[in-house]
Formats: C-alpha cells, structure tokens, sequence
C-alpha cells in the first residue's frame, strides 16, 4: 500500500508545484472580446468628416487591444460587417453586432463638429450585464483631436478593463493637480465650485434598457 501513496503523493505535488510555476496559465480566463462601430458623424453638410471615423476606430482598436486580456475585432472586419447592419441603429444594432463578432462589449459613439471644436461621445455596452457606460471628450481644434481619443480609450482600459496606462496616470496627475490648485484657495471661491464637478470624472455604468 506504500507505493499507491507514494505514488498518489507524487502526482498531487507535480499539479501543485505546476499551479505555482504557471498560475497564470493554470488560472488563466478567456479574453474578453469587443466590437468597435463606426462613430457617427455630426457636422456641416459640406464637411466630410470620414477619415475620423477610420481614424479613430483604428486608434481605439491598437489601444484598447491587450494580448491575453481583451481581443479588439479588427477594423476591416468591422467594415465589412457593418455594410449589412446599415439598416438598424440603436439597441438593435448593437445587439446584432455583439452576436456576429461574438462580443460581449460594443463601443459605439458621435462625434459633433461645431465652429471647428469637436466633441466626441463614446458608450461601452456590456451585452452581458445589459449596462453601458459613456465617455466624453472635447477638443477646441483638429490638432488635438487625436490627444482626445487617446483619453477616451485610457478611461475605457481602466474603468471597463481595468488597466491602467501611461495616458491615465497623466490624467490623474492631471486631476490631483487641479485639487491641489482649488485647495489652495480660499474658503469663498471653493464654496462657488459646483458640487457635481467631481462626479464627472466618475461616470459609472448605467443600466442599459434606459437608454433606448
């Protein structure tokens, strides 16, 4: 009976010491997969504004993608596959979306050209949990447009996925600076900032049947 212990012993240690040699291999969970749609485009009838739908699908695709993690769907994928949603819009289509690529987040968002500004809108639907959660940027002009983006795609990594950048470790420095900046003066001015300020920084998911 010795060498059936023995033996039994033998192989509990061998899926032991593999579990501490390779705990991310031995743990490891499936990526999360997300689909990037088009931005539709709000601005003068006169303005085409295309090339920011392909650039910026693109930016979010190489920086939203992290190998292991989060598996982003190609942009030329995306392409072809909204040639045949051009029908739906709203929850349909991201419904639809989510089912052909398999994913469970969808980006969708605007963008709205006014006077030569920008603003850009971004919502990440979790069609699992049936939420979303919405991001905005503004930008004064095109030469900082792409800066905007970069943003956007930072919160997303860290609120969404939880993964934090280079882009937003600036961004909270860039936010403690500004408490620093209001701490620093006096009681009366703080007493005139609006108390929702704050709250803007920490946009949360909101459940998704509210939306549509």
């Amino acid at each position: 009976m010795k060498k059936p212990r023995a033996f039994v012993k033998a192989i509990l240690s061998v899926f032991i010491l593999g579990g501490l040699i390779f705990p991310y291999t031995a743990f490891a969970g499936t990526p999360e997969t997300l689909a990037v749609l088009s931005f539709d485009i709000n601005a003068d009838k006169n303005k085409n504004l295309d090339y920011l739908k392909k650039g910026i699908s693109t930016m979010l695709y190489s920086r939203l993608t992290s190998p292991g993690k989060v598996v982003v769907v190609p942009p030329q994928k995306m392409a072809s596959l909204e040639a045949g949603l051009k029908k739906l819009s709203g929850s349909q289509l991201v419904h639809e979306t989510a089912r052909k690529t398999d994913s469970r987040y969808v980006i969708h968002g605007t963008i709205t050209s006014l006077a030569g500004a920008f603003s850009i809108d971004a919502k990440v639907f979790d069609t699992t949990e049936k939420q979303y959660m919405a991001f905005f940027e503004q930008s004064k002009n095109s030469d900082d447009l792409i800066q905007k983006v970069d943003r956007i795609a930072a919160a997303i990594n860290h609120k969404v996925f939880n993964r934090t950048t280079v882009t937003w470790e600036q961004m909270e420095q860039e936010k403690q600076k500004k408490l620093n900046e209001f701490k620093n003066q006096n009681p009366e001015n703080l007493m005139q900032i609006p108390t929702g300020w704050q709250q803007e920084e920490k946009v949360g998911w909101k459940v998704w049947k509210y939306l549509f």
